[in-house]
């Protein structure tokens, strides 16, 4: 396949023009739940492969129902708001929430080279209160962190001050569907994240999916024991995934939480 073949230069520094060549095409994720959905250029190249975090794809494949609402917040450049958008339908909705602005664009752009009309995009961080709030940049496009976060970045390339939401007081405001189908991936506010959320959990009951990572093994592991006795507590059977980063000093982990009843 020429892309593979393209990618394969890429990342061995033989290709000429490298990285703005690249950008300059669209690319079609070429298997996994993703397969056949176009998106530009990704940092992850894990997004054109379509291999990212398999257990995700494979739980969301499973449990995103046709015609249903589903949340993304933590949106990045859009690989799993566009595989949403593809599940739930023309009759379904997909939200993401994004607050860096080149990710959101990002996340636009790719809905609209998979012909998917049915993502809207928020650019917002998300958490237990509204307000403003700085938001601690990366060098890689999934890794910005809130600054009250409790996993900070050691150099962030940058800071700016982002629109910070509870989901709660969103919804009702901004007038949008309860989600049948929530993912969280907020770099340490996934806490904040539940806590924003706690009527719309008490009343509609979503399916939540949420990430915990860490570059301490300890604290991961307190953390994500923390996150999942708290959702438990809520009324929900939290099962954790199979691993999608196995080999990796960074610490990642996914659990699905159901409700009980």
């Amino acid at each position: 396949m020429f892309q593979r073949t393209l990618l394969r230069l890429y990342t061995r520094g033989l290709l000429p023009g490298g990285k703005r060549l690249l950008r300059r095409r669209v690319w079609t994720v070429e298997r996994g739940a993703g397969a056949g959905l176009k998106l530009r250029f990704p940092q992850n190249l894990d997004y054109v492969s379509g291999s990212s975090e398999l257990p995700v794809q494979d739980a969301m494949a499973e449990h995103v129902k046709r015609d249903s609402v589903f949340y993304d917040v933590g949106a990045n450049v859009g690989f799993f708001s566009l595989l949403a958008a593809r599940l739930v339908g023309p009759g379904g909705r997909v939200y993401s929430f994004e607050p860096v602005s080149e990710n959101a664009a990002s996340v636009r752009e790719n809905a609209r080279l998979s012909g998917l009309s049915n993502v809207t995009v928020h650019e917002v961080a998300v958490g237990s209160a509204a307000g403003n709030q700085e938001l601690l940049l990366t060098a890689w496009d999934g890794g910005a962190t809130l600054s009250t976060s409790v996993v900070k970045p050691p150099n962030p390339s940058g800071r700016r001050v982002v629109r910070l939401v509870a989901l709660d007081d969103y919804i009702e405001a901004e007038r949008l569907p309860a989600p049948q189908f929530v993912k969280i991936d907020v770099e340490g506010a996934e806490l904040d994240v539940i806590d924003g959320m706690a009527r719309t959990i008490a009343e509609f009951r979503p399916s939540l999916l949420y990430e915990v990572d860490d570059g301490d093994r300890d604290r991961f592991e307190r953390r994500w024991t923390e996150l999942d006795n708290r959702v438990t507590a809520l009324g929900y059977r939290v099962s954790r995934l199979g691993q999608s980063y196995p080999n990796r000093n960074w610490f990642v982990g996914h659990s699905l939480a159901r409700p009980a009843t």
